[in-house]
């Protein structure tokens, strides 16, 4: 079964994405993500320091906390997701690499076949697309920005802040389909076993 894996800052399209993959791609796939694992939390845990909760980091932007409750909501969506590959589904992650969390992806997608595909878009239309949403914390982007791309390798990259859902998933496709190789999480392994 394969795996797309979009990995971007929050607001930057991958949920539009991951829809016109859906429509376009021939083989169905099932599409699951971070917030997902979000909405199985009970809302008594959303700003609570035993689920999610946001502050200020280092560097004075906003940064999404887990307590116990929270990272095992985290993991067990993890988990649920190489679960669901190895039972026979091709899936579609729509995912938020924030520190910490890029080795257990890794490990737990040993051995099925992923392509890496980075959704990225320009701070300020990030930010533009947050407050339009009204959905999300302001701030959450710029405080992601640095982060979620910080040692992730891809086997295909997208820019959605001129580019629509329908041109980024047909990029993606067209990698997915090419019958080429993904070698972005075999890449990254070797990485940090160097380390």
């Amino acid at each position: 079964m394969t795996i797309i894996f979009l990995n971007g800052c929050t607001s930057s399209g991958k949920s539009s994405i991951a829809a016109a993959l859906q429509a376009r791609l021939a083989a169905p796939y099932l599409r699951m993500g971070i917030d997902d694992a979000f909405s199985t939390v009970p809302l008594k845990y959303h700003q609570h320091k035993e689920g999610f909760f946001f502050d200020r980091d280092e560097r004075g932007l906003v940064r999404l906390n887990m307590g116990p409750v929270g990272r095992a909501a985290l993991r067990a969506h993890r988990h649920g997701a190489s679960a669901a590959a190895r039972s026979g589904a091709n899936l579609i992650l729509d995912e938020v690499l924030l520190p910490g969390m890029l080795a257990d992806w890794l490990a737990l997608l040993d051995g099925l076949d992923v392509f890496m595909a980075g959704v990225r878009c320009e701070l300020g239309e990030l930010e533009r697309r947050e407050i339009a949403r009204g959905d999300r914390m302001t701030g959450q982007a710029r405080g992601q920005f640095d982060l979620v791309h910080a040692g992730v390798v891809y086997d295909v990259e997208v820019d959605t802040t001129q580019s629509d859902a329908e041109a980024s998933a047909a990029a993606i496709a067209a990698r997915v389909e090419s019958g080429t190789s993904a070698d972005a999480v075999r890449r990254m392994r070797r990485l940090l076993t160097d380390q």
